[in-house]
């Protein structure tokens, strides 16, 4: 079973890594590839939520600042995706 902690860890490493690699896209996705992302960093900081309400014990002080920070870096990417899901070409 892995560490709450590292599954924030490896969570703000993917989606880090996902708004990476779209900002150096000279090409525009389909708005369908925004509205997943947008679903899948919405959906995973939900799970992170869910999992640091339920389990209190297993996050102590830094696994909740970690928990917290992923699921802030999950908001502002969804936001981020949304945003240029609503630009024009």
């Amino acid at each position: 079973m892995m560490n709450p902690v590292a599954m924030a860890l490896a969570v703000i490493t993917v989606m880090l890594w996902i708004l990476w690699s779209d900002s150096l896209r000279s090409r525009r996705p389909t708005p369908i590839l925004y509205a997943i992302r947008i679903a899948l960093f919405l959906i995973v900081s939900g799970i992170l939520v869910l999992n640091m309400v339920r389990y209190p014990a297993y996050f102590g002080g830094s696994g909740r600042a970690v928990g917290v920070l992923a699921v802030l870096i999950g908001v502002f990417g969804a936001g981020y995706f949304a945003r240029k899901m609503m630009q024009r070409r």
